[in-house]
């Protein structure tokens, strides 16, 4: 695979991941926590601006007019994801990488299994996270496109050696299953001193509860009518 830029060595890809690793939580005190307790905006540019200057001698800042890298605390299921603005005729220039602080902010002790990769802490697992989203961004400006094919798997094992695209961090999801909790499931909670039971129909941070009730706003296919209500995860229990 051609690339503007000289690409580095498996021994450079673990030498590149530590040192910005380092950088980031010499300047950030709440990276430094596990789990994180918080990650400043500047340390998220920070970030981007090592990376780039790192492993690929700038290509980024000179194919983007503007690339940001913001952190997301309503993304639960996706760890991180590459946006970039649908255009007509020729690239877009302006893209973001948006990161999940739900994920972050959840993890405590490793390893975890990313993308091929096993790391130790929450903090690496963060880094392997954004480099999936740099390869996004960096096929998007070689090609226009970007998505999980045999190209993009090869970028992103020429350049971090991920040998995967899938990771294994506990979901909301996944976690709410391990106590019994799964969408079309019943569910028990308190409600103004009274016991309610419900299906659950989604879950993220929280959980929504359909519970039967003749004045609810909401009715399915057969007339039954519900009231919905979204309950934290902590606070359900299986009927």
């Amino acid at each position: 695979m051609s690339l503007p830029f000289v690409p580095p060595t498996p021994e450079q890809i673990a030498q590149h991941r530590s040192d910005i690793l380092k950088a980031l939580m010499a300047q950030d005190a709440g990276l430094r926590c596990v789990p994180v307790r918080s990650i400043q905006p500047s340390t998220l540019s920070l970030m981007l601006t090592l990376y780039d200057a790192r492993v690929f001698s700038g290509y980024l800042s000179r194919s983007y007019r503007a690339l940001r890298v913001t952190l997301s605390t309503r993304m639960t299921s996706a760890a991180g994801k590459f946006i970039h603005a649908r255009v007509a005729r020729g690239r877009a220039r302006e893209a973001e990488i948006r990161m999940s602080g739900d994920f972050l902010f959840r993890l405590k002790d490793g390893p975890f299994l990313l993308n091929g990769l096993s790391v130790a802490t929450p903090q690496e697992a963060f880094l392997v996270v954004f480099e999936h989203e740099l390869c996004h961004a960096l096929e998007y400006a070689l090609y226009g496109s970007t998505g999980h094919s045999a190209r993009f798997v090869t970028l992103a094992n020429t350049l971090f050696g991920h040998t995967g695209i899938r990771h294994s961090l506990p979901t909301r999801k996944t976690q709410a299953a391990a106590n019994g909790l799964i969408c079309g499931a019943q569910a028990v909670f308190s409600f103004q001193g009274r016991s309610l039971c419900g299906v659950i129909t989604y879950i993220g941070k929280t959980a929504t509860v359909m519970v039967p009730d003749s004045s609810g706003a909401y009715r399915d296919k057969k007339g039954r009518r519900y009231a919905k209500y979204r309950v934290p995860l902590p606070l359900l229990r299986p009927c």
